[in-house]
């Protein structure tokens, strides 16, 4: 057994977005799900900003075009997401936020679209 179950582990147990229960927010528009699979330096540039706390990795994130109607999942492509990780960021898209947090509305409020 090599390294990499255990390091997908750490990244699951490190990431910002692990939580497993989501809160659908009120109003959010239906996406176009566009799903990018990047190197890992391209993925942590433009994931980054969404974890949170010291020695955090993101693994994936959702970012929001709502101008648009688009919503872009990106992954890590040299450590393929787990299917787990795969349907969180699609609930992101989708309009569901981690309990208790309001990040989602809170852009939602601020995209100002109809």
């Amino acid at each position: 057994m090599g390294s990499g179950p255990i390091y997908r582990l750490l990244l699951v147990l490190l990431a910002g977005c692990s939580s497993i229960d989501h809160v659908k927010v009120d109003g959010w528009p239906a996406l176009e799900v566009i799903e990018r699979f990047v190197a890992r330096s391209e993925m942590h540039e433009r994931c980054k900003e969404y974890v949170t706390g010291f020695a955090m990795l993101p693994v994936a994130c959702a970012q929001f075009d709502f101008v648009n109607r688009r919503c872009y999942v990106w992954y890590n492509a040299d450590d393929p997401p787990t299917a787990a990780t795969i349907e969180h960021e699609r609930l992101h898209c989708q309009g569901y936020d981690h309990p208790g947090e309001a990040t989602m509305r809170d852009l939602l409020k601020r995209s100002s679209i109809p």
